[in-house]
């Protein structure tokens, strides 16, 4: 089979199209053939090997092989698997199991995937489990969510933001987006009330405050965050500089004590009932999976130099075929 493949941390001129054989499932685990593969930052921050991506491989890329979010035909069921055979269609989140997704086949864990709805087509269904689950994840954390609630997404354009700015609108909630000014006229449109460039304005300087905060890209202090909740507000942070992280972990429940604030750090769990969920939601016209663009297996680097160059609006997807 073909595959991206990288033994070195580096950037996407580093990865390389190679045969590679075929993997062979094992117990609980289905072989499937790839037909396509959603990006996340996660892959970017693994390839290149950020302070995060190297956290549990600090010195080379922990598999060779990146791709976690896929979309495919099972081929071959490995022992113990009762729950899908030959022929079906699955969709799910592999970052819990071995990745490979940036390949023509892979071998994933069965409880990590969720069939492919009739009438979801592959890109979408590979565009949905991982950055979609973070969304949800992050929208449980206020389930009274609703039309008096004031919500802001910070790092709005990506895919993780275009699906939470709609979960949010869903529930009535009004949306202050927060991206680069080229994302401004696409997020408006996928729903958002307000756009704020966070290269001419900063949000945490205003006098608007918010009911709920998710931040994809946090880079300020857990105080700084408090200060722009109103009482009772809720922060989620999804992803951003290791001192903020650090910050709203160790120091968010302290802070936001007197003022009935919570504000924390998203702890991920990729989960099938997730994506069967957000499938369910995509076929009743509820959500939409943004596609920023389709590549070729072939063209996977320039795929990953666009996602982290954080030019795209939404999901980035490779598929094994042009």
């Amino acid at each position: 089979m073909r595959a991206l493949v990288y033994d070195t941390y580096g950037p996407p001129e580093t990865l390389r199209l190679e045969q590679m054989p075929q993997p062979q499932p094992g117990p609980g685990e289905v072989l499937v053939r790839i037909h396509a593969t959603a990006l996340n930052s996660w892959d970017w921050d693994l390839m290149v090997g950020t302070t995060m991506g190297r956290i549990t491989a600090p010195f080379r890329p922990p598999r060779k092989i990146l791709g976690a979010d896929i979309a495919g035909t099972v081929e071959a069921t490995g022992p113990d698997v009762t729950t899908f055979a030959p022929g079906d269609a699955v969709f799910g989140d592999l970052s819990e199991g071995n990745w490979g997704g940036l390949a023509e086949l892979t071998c994933a864990k069965a409880t990590a995937l969720a069939p492919v709805p009739q009438g979801l087509n592959w890109v979408d269904a590979a565009a949905l489990p991982q950055a979609g689950s973070l969304a949800l994840q992050a929208m449980r954390k206020r389930p009274q969510l609703g039309p008096a609630d004031r919500v802001l997404i910070n790092g709005a354009g990506g895919g993780v933001g275009t699906f939470t700015i709609q979960l949010a609108k869903a529930a009535g909630a009004h949306v202050t987006a927060v991206d680069r000014a080229e994302k401004r006229d696409a997020l408006l449109a996928l729903g958002a009330d307000e756009f704020i460039d966070y290269r001419q304005t900063d949000f945490a300087a205003g006098t608007i405050r918010y009911d709920f905060i998710i931040d994809v890209v946090a880079n300020r202090s857990v105080a700084t965050f408090a200060r722009v909740l109103n009482d009772g507000g809720n922060l989620v942070v999804i992803g951003g500089t290791v001192g903020s992280l650090l910050q709203v972990a160790a120091f968010g429940a302290l802070i936001g004590r007197k003022r009935r604030q919570r504000l924390q750090v998203l702890i991920y769990r990729a989960a099938a009932a997730d994506s069967a969920e957000l499938a369910a939601s995509c076929l009743s016209g509820t959500l939409r999976p943004v596609i920023d663009g389709v590549y070729p297996l072939e063209q996977g680097a320039q795929a990953l130099r666009h996602l982290g160059d954080a030019h795209a609006i939404g999901k980035v997807v490779v598929t094994p075929t042009a």
